[in-house]
C-alpha cells in the first residue's frame, strides 16, 4: 500500500466507513469456513483452532447479519444475480464450508436448518475416500513432540528447526509452501517419512473427522445445502502441471455427481491464496462449466464480478472475528486495505 492509499484508508477509518461503504461495500460477502466444533473440541487445537467455529458463534453471526438486514442466499442465486437473471433488493451473505468435515453435518446443519440459511459445502474427494493427507494437523501434533522437520522430495530437501511449538507454528507458512510444492505423486511418501506416520494412521485420522459419502448424500438432500467440488486430493493447483489440475477438478466434480445424483456447479480452489491459484487455473475451472469458483483471498462482492465468476473473493469467518473487523468487512474498509480500489481478483 503506497502513501496515497494509506491516506485514503485513514480517511475511510476516520469517517467510520461511511465513505468506503458507498464505493466498496458492494452487494455483500462470501464467507469461508471449515469446521464447526464445540469449544471443548475446538480448544484441543492451537495451530488449527481457527479452522473451526463453534455452533454458538455461527448462530451469533447469522443473527447479526439478519439484524443488519442482510439476506442469506445460495451460490446459485449469487450466480444468477451476477448474470442479471434475478434482482437483489438487500445486501447478501453466502456461507461456504471447505473440505468436507463430519462436524458440518453434526454441529453445522442444525444451526443452518434452524435459521433456514443456505450454504455450500465444498468436498475434496480424498476425505470421504479416506485418502486425505491432512498435513496441517500432522504438523501441529508433530511440532508438540519434535524440534526438527525434514521434507525431502525430488524438488528439494528442506529442513525446519524450532525451539518450541510456538516457534514451529510461527514457521507454518514456510512449511506450508514447502509441502504444497512437493509433486503430488510423491506427497504421501514424503509425509510418511517426514512425520513418521503409517498409511493406516493417516487413513484412521482422515476417516475420524471426514464426512462419508452417505453423509454427503444426506447433506445434499437438504434443500438449503449445495455440494461443491474441491479437487480430488486437496492440491495447491498452481503448483501442479496443467493436465493434473484439469484431472483434479474434473474428476472431483464427476465423482461427487455420481455419489449424490446431482450436478455439481460450484468449485473452490484448495488453500486458495496467491501461492495456490493462477490465471491458468481460473481458465481451467471456467472450461469445466462451473458456475462459480471461490478463492481464499479477501474481498467484497460486486456486480462487476460477473466477468470473474471463477475467481470470487471470500472473507474468513471464525470465532475470533471481532466486531470491528466485521464492520470493516461490511463497509468495504477491509476490502480496500487488501485490494485498494480494485474489485476483481486476477483482472
Amino acid at each position: 500500500m503506497n502513501w496515497f492509499e494509506q491516506k485514503i484508508l485513514g480517511l475511510f477509518v476516520k469517517t467510520k466507513g461511511k465513505l468506503s461503504a458507498r464505493i466498496l461495500a458492494g452487494q455483500g460477502l462470501i464467507f469461508m469456513l471449515h469446521r464447526v466444533l464445540p469449544e471443548n473440541e475446538r480448544e484441543k487445537y492451537t495451530l488449527n483452532r481457527d479452522l473451526a467455529i463453534t455452533p454458538e458463534k455461527l448462530e451469533e453471526y447469522i443473527l447479526f447479519f439478519k439484524q443488519h438486514d442482510y439476506h442469506f442466499i445460495s451460490l446459485d442465486e449469487l450466480s444468477d444475480w451476477l448474470d442479471g437473471k434475478i434482482k437483489l433488493n438487500k445486501k447478501i451473505v453466502c456461507l461456504t464450508f471447505d473440505d468436507g468435515y463430519r462436524d458440518n453435518l453434526i454441529h453445522g446443519l442444525p444451526i443452518l436448518k434452524k435459521h433456514q440459511v443456505p450454504a455450500t459445502i465444498y468436498v475434496t474427494n480424498c476425505l470421504p475416500n479416506g485418502t486425505g493427507l491432512l498435513w496441517w494437523y500432522y504438523f501441529e501434533e508433530f511440532a508438540n513432540k519434535a524440534n526438527r522437520l525434514i521434507l525431502d522430495s525430488s524438488i528439494r530437501k528442506v529442513e525446519f528447526c524450532w525451539k518450541d511449538s510456538n516457534d514451529a507454528f510461527s514457521q507454518f507458512q514456510q512449511v506450508s509452501e514447502a509441502i504444497k510444492s512437493i509433486p503430488s505423486i510423491e506427497l504421501r511418501h514424503v509425509l510418511k517419512s517426514s512425520f513418521g506416520l503409517t498409511d493406516e494412521e493417516m487413513e484412521k485420522h482422515c476417516r475420524e473427522i471426514s464426512l462419508t459419502w452417505d453423509e454427503i448424500k444426506v447433506l445434499s438432500d437438504e434443500t438449503m445445502i449445495n455440494i461443491g467440488a474441491h479437487t480430488m486430493n486437496h492440491v495447491s493447483v498452481k503448483q501442479q502441471e496443467s493436465e493434473l489440475v484439469k484431472v483434479e477438478m474434473l474428476n472431483s466434480k464427476l465423482e461427487i455427481e455420481s455419489k449424490i445424483g446431482k450436478k455439481v456447479a460450484h468449485f473452490a480452489y484448495p488453500f486458495g491464496g496467491e501461492f495456490d491459484v493462477c490465471e491458468r487455473d481460473i481458465k481451467i475451472a471456467s472450461s469445466l462449466g462451473f458456475k462459480t469458483s471461490t478463492l481464499n483471498q479477501p474481498g467484497n462482492i460486486f456486480k462487476t464480478n460477473k466477468s470473474r465468476k471463477q475467481a470470487l473473493a471470500r472473507m474468513p469467518l471464525g470465532n475470533r472475528t471481532e466486531a470491528e473487523r466485521m464492520n470493516n468487512y461490511m463497509n468495504g474498509i477491509y476490502h480496500f486495505s487488501v485490494n485498494g480500489f480494485k474489485k476483481e481478483k486476477y483482472s
